[in-house]
């Protein structure tokens, strides 16, 4: 297995690597908004792997960043760790780089916004923990 699998308990196969293309990733780390390029077949640990920031001796950063995903509708899920929790934490790093993460990707104020999500069907997109409402509710 992969380093996605491990990671994740996951076989990254071509059903998985097509969900990945379908959505936009970003995250927020040392306080920076990053949003990652468009139709990537990979997740947002190679993606961390591949900037530099987490390798396996230092993985525990995957833990604390908090990211997410743009989905193919443009709804905004946000989240951090393997568990893809949410918590106050994470929703107070996320809301505070919304208005520019909207703006760079010229989003739609009708757009939803959810916070963590539910582990279920690799390579289908996964049941929100909880929703906040829309894009506009925010801004």
């Amino acid at each position: 297995m992969d380093s996605f699998g491990q990671k994740y308990g996951i076989k990254e196969d071509d059903k998985v690597k097509d969900y990945h293309r379908s959505r936009r990733m970003f995250c927020i780390y040392q306080g920076k908004l990053y949003i990652a390029d468009q139709n990537l077949s990979y997740s947002h640990a190679t993606w961390f792997e591949k900037e530099g920031w987490t390798a396996n001796e230092r993985d525990g950063l995957m833990d604390k960043i908090t990211r997410g995903i743009i989905d193919d509708q443009g709804d905004i899920y946000f989240y951090a760790g393997f568990d893809f929790r949410v918590n106050d934490e994470i929703e107070s790093i996320f809301f505070a780089h919304l208005k520019e993460l909207v703006e760079k990707l010229k989003l739609d104020a009708r757009a939803r916004i959810f916070g963590g999500t539910i582990k279920s069907e690799p390579g289908k997109k996964w049941p929100p923990a909880k929703e906040y409402g829309t894009i506009k509710d925010y801004l």
